[in-house]
């Protein structure tokens, strides 16, 4: 990697932290600068304004949703194992990225201008996942392997699921004073109980 690399990507990491914090009204180029250990100009010099930073930071994270999803189906297994490993995975990137469903809220749900733009760069990346869930979903109810269930209401469940446990942690840490030991063990608690909810909601 070259020193252009290694300086776009503390550019990256540093714009990521300070927009995931404060919202993208609220983001200064110069204290994500400061942070990259850059200028302001070397700044702009990679990504010219910050709305172009922005769209690249939120591209970036719907590319690895995207994929850590896409990876889970694997037509050659049974469908309930890949509903599981599905959930699992969207479980795993929320647990690594624990403040993005609240930047996701900020910046499209409440924000109608910016949820023209960013809304369709969010789902588009994800169709390919729900499409191919959908029609693997329609041939195990035709099967008789599972109770029929709407696309929307599988993936609705999973995402509400998942982002529902990190966004209520910090008050549950507060309510029951877990310490470090005890979110770790909540947390995987709640990975393996969101995915028998999702599996439940499918069985005969």
């Amino acid at each position: 990697m070259g020193r252009g690399d290694h300086t776009e990507q503390a550019i990256l990491e540093a714009a990521e932290a300070e927009f995931l914090e404060k919202g993208f009204a609220l983001a200064k180029t110069t204290e994500i600068a400061r942070a990259a250990g850059v200028t302001h100009a070397m700044l702009h010099y990679y990504f010219r304004t910050k709305e172009k930073l922005f769209e690249r930071i939120f591209r970036e994270k719907v590319r690895l949703l995207a994929e850590s999803l896409a990876a889970t189906f694997d037509s050659g297994r049974p469908f309930m194992e890949q509903v599981a490993a599905l959930a699992g995975a969207h479980f795993d990137f929320v647990a690594a990225n624990p403040c993005l469903p609240m930047f996701i809220l900020r910046e499209i749900h409440l924000n109608k201008e910016r949820r023209e733009v960013y809304l369709p760069l969010l789902v588009a990346p994800l169709q390919a996942t729900i499409s191919e869930v959908g029609k693997q979903l329609e041939a195990a109810a035709r099967r008789g392997e599972i109770r029929s269930l709407r696309t929307s209401d599988l993936m609705f469940s999973i995402a509400s699921l998942n982002v529902m446990t990190f966004v209520g942690l910090p008050i549950a840490k507060e309510a029951f004073g877990m310490d470090d030991e005890d979110v770790r063990q909540f947390v995987a608690q709640r990975r393996a109980e969101n995915i028998e909810v999702v599996l439940s909601r499918l069985r005969k």
